[in-house]
């Protein structure tokens, strides 16, 4: 135990020492980040070349158990080929990450980097042969799957990180509610090659994050980000590969809780939107919690908390059975998707709004989408002006309209006009139709309706619907509707596919038959 509280030391020590070495060497050579972009959140040029001193930390206390002969360094004497491979594909990672801090590389130069490295890791024996699920137990991976597996997660993880380190302090404290999470199962499980390895990486942290923590002197930047994630990612697979129960897989996930999360939610947020998976966005957790005008440094005490909170949740699965895993994934599931939900993202609202259309609306709609292919079925057999406007209302009172109004005109001709007025007079017609300038105008407003004075009101939106037939004009029908209304449960296509031409094709007949009514001479007059 001193062994490993001496690690611990040293490496901290490191950290606190190495990282204000390093920041002045980055402001000497001009290694600086600058606001470059508006998803940038801070103002002044800023060292961020950190991950470098976290590395160069790890591998100062790694190195030190060198001159320490016991027990515990007599049993890592044979893991040597296990750590060797760990920090080599590390130090590969870190310079990837410093290339890209220095000179830039885009993301799928980033991604195809680190599957080659994870190859490498995957080579020397970093490697997913098995899982255990919940409610199926232990799965036994072909060694394709388990390759692609492999590099899905150390991949995935790594960029997870990489994601979440836009706010001061963030990732590299994300990372540290990690490493703890994984070297207190690593300590309880008797695993002293994780302990060692996650004991110097979270010293390492810890002495980083003084410097930063916001207001931060130095950033972790890609050699950082990308470090860390790849060193948890990495560790997770090592400590699982003689795990038996659903730790090797509920654990991993939820002490990587955080980026898991934005990583996940970034990813289907965008595929949704149909933008770039790579594109950069200011819509990450942080981002959100900032626009709803939080600082930086509550931005990250909050989501240390978050961290800490899935922390807590992973260590409960260290002695859970399949079965109580899987009951309690679901659950903090459904609290994340919660929590998700009050993060105002637009993709979130339109899947809920689609799921709503979909389950609860679904039968609704289906029953107001017949019941207007109804109402236009009646129209087609319309023969007067009351007919045609019955079938209208109906339509009206089921798209919840408040109001109507419309003007109808056969090629403005006022003796056929007033002939089908006089046709639809004898069903009450006039009640809410009048000749108006030799023009049919018709107006209707719902029953419960206050005020009157819908068309010009703000509260309102309205739809217009020419009404034409055979190359010419017959007049037009709006239909006006409160904006604050509860939404439309029929498909509002219907109005413009089924309904309008419905409309239409009344109106010119109800015009035909009232100019075959009149008599010869009067018809003569009228053409």
């Amino acid at each position: 135990m001193k062994t490993y509280f001496v690690l611990f030391l040293i490496a901290a020590f490191s950290s606190a020492l190495i990282t204000p070495l390093l920041r002045r060497l980055c402001e000497r050579f001009g290694l600086v980040a600058g606001p470059r972009s508006e998803r940038h959140v801070h103002r002044t040029p800023i060292p961020r070349l950190g991950g470098i001193g976290i590395f160069l930390s790890v591998l100062v206390a790694l190195s030190s158990l060198f001159a320490v002969h016991n027990l515990l360094t007599q049993n890592l004497r044979s893991d040597v080929k296990s750590v060797g491979a760990f920090l080599l594909c590390s130090l590969l990672v870190v310079a990837l990450g410093a290339y890209d801090d220095i000179r830039g590389a885009n993301a799928m130069i980033k991604f195809v980097v680190l599957g080659i490295i994870t190859m490498i890791f995957y080579a020397l024996g970093g490697r997913i042969e098995g899982l255990s699920i919940p409610f199926f137990g232990q799965v036994t991976l072909h060694p394709v799957a388990g390759f692609l597996l492999t590099i899905a997660w150390v991949v995935g993880i790594a960029n997870a990180f990489n994601l979440i380190d836009g706010v001061d302090g963030l990732a590299a404290g994300s990372a540290l509610f990690s490493s703890l999470v994984l070297l207190t199962i690593s300590l309880i499980q008797g695993r002293a090659l994780m302990a060692v390895i996650l004991l110097a990486l979270t010293g390492a942290l810890a002495g980083f994050l003084r410097y930063n923590f916001n207001p931060a002197s130095i950033f972790l930047g890609d050699s950082g980000s990308l470090f860390v994630g790849f060193a948890l990612a990495a560790l997770s697979i090592m400590g699982s590969q003689k795990a038996s129960t659903a730790v090797a897989v509920a654990i991993p996930i939820l002490a990587f809780g955080l980026p898991v999360v934005d990583a996940t939610v970034t990813i289907g947020r965008r595929l949704l939107s149909g933008k770039p998976i790579f594109q950069g966005d200011r819509e990450h957790i942080h981002h959100m919690l900032l626009a709803r005008g939080w600082s930086q440094r509550r931005v990250a005490l909050v989501l240390y908390a978050v961290s800490a909170a899935f922390g807590l949740a992973a260590m409960m699965f260290v002695n859970g059975g399949s079965g109580m895993t899987g009951v309690m994934l679901f659950v903090l599931g459904v609290a994340v998707a919660l929590a998700l939900g009050n993060l105002r993202y637009h993709e979130v609202d339109e899947l809920r709004a689609s799921v709503k259309r979909n389950l609860s609306d679904r039968r609704a709609r289906a029953i107001n989408n017949l019941r207007l292919r109804r109402a236009c079925q009646a129209l087609e057999s319309a023969k007067t002006m009351s007919e045609l406007f019955d079938a209208v209302v109906e339509v009206l009172e089921l798209g919840d309209f408040v109001y109507a109004k419309a003007q109808l005109t056969c090629d403005d001709q006022a003796q056929v006009n007033e002939r089908a007025f006089e046709l639809s007079d004898a069903n009450g017609f006039s009640e809410h139709a009048k000749i108006l300038n030799g023009r049919i105008q018709w107006n209707w407003q719902r029953s419960n309706l206050v005020n009157a004075n819908v068309v010009g009101s703000d509260r309102f939106w309205a739809m217009r619907l020419p009404i034409a037939g055979n190359g010419c004009s017959l007049g037009y029908l709006n239909l006006y509707r409160r904006l604050d209304a509860d939404p439309l449960l029929f498909d509002i296509n219907y109005l413009t596919d089924v309904f309008h031409p419905a409309v239409t094709g009344a109106a010119a007949r109800v015009f035909k038959n009232a100019e075959h009514s009149m008599p010869r001479r009067m018809a003569a007059t009228a053409r």
